[in-house]
């Protein structure tokens, strides 16, 4: 609602096409912008630890209990990462804590820094098994940028950040996501890190904003030109009347 009242004030951008589909009508848009990564602050791996990640909040959007199904029937250890936020305890209790051994599944908490990035490169991949229209995701470009491969459900922005088969794999279940994960050696990481440079690296977004920001100048130039043309014929048609 507050969009749609606000509609004719100004432009906005989209972080993804998908996104922008979902804006209100009327609502003027110069175009969709990811979210930008320094690239080279991200380490990179070629080999990995063989352990499956996901990171997120512990909601069940995000498919954290999903994510132990897979790892479940692949045989696979899994890491959790992420934040019980208020209102989030009683489903992270029922359905993660029980789960969780120290073995086939960690929860070892929010994490940062360097041990983030230390969690993302050194994952065989990274489990998005989310069951709503995410707008992005940064944890699939965090992913990507190290090397690491993306499994994740068609949900949302996926399609626009995954290249399937090529940088990981859209999936439509937990059963097909478990059996992916024996084509992960298919995937050339090198190619994921490269994506993300091409679309989302800081120079590649800041030149992004620039050509919005002259777009919506000119854009508004000209509508103040056509507005004060108006206003002059009108001054000019109560003269002559």
């Amino acid at each position: 609602p507050f969009y749609t009242h606000h509609a004719d004030k100004g432009w906005v951008v989209g972080i993804s096409e998908t996104q922008i589909a979902d804006r209100p009508e009327g609502m003027r848009c110069v175009g969709a912008i990811p979210n930008p990564i320094d690239v080279e602050a991200w380490p990179f791996r070629r080999d990995d630890d063989g352990y499956l990640l996901w990171i997120g909040r512990f909601t069940p959007i995000k498919g954290a209990h999903r994510a132990i199904k897979v790892a479940h029937e692949s045989g696979r250890e899994l890491i959790l990462a992420g934040v019980v936020q208020p209102g989030q305890r009683p489903y992270f209790e029922e359905h993660i804590a029980p789960h969780i051994d120290g073995h086939a599944v960690r929860f070892v908490g929010e994490v940062g820094g360097a041990r983030k990035k230390d969690l993302f490169a050194g994952a065989k991949a990274l489990l998005v098994p989310i069951c709503w229209p995410e707008p992005f995701g940064m944890v699939i470009i965090e992913a990507l940028v190290s090397g690491t491969p993306v499994l994740a459900f068609n949900e949302g922005a996926v399609p626009e950040l995954i290249q399937d088969g090529v940088t990981g794999f859209i999936v439509e279940n937990e059963a097909e996501m478990a059996a992916r994960i024996d084509d992960l050696g298919r995937i050339d990481g090198r190619l994921g890190r490269q994506w993300v440079q091409d679309h989302c690296g800081v120079e590649v977004v800041a030149r992004a904003y620039e050509h919005a920001y002259r777009r919506v100048i000119a854009d508004s130039a000209l509508l103040r030109a056509r507005q004060n043309q108006h206003h002059r014929r009108r001054i000019t048609d109560t003269q002559e009347n």
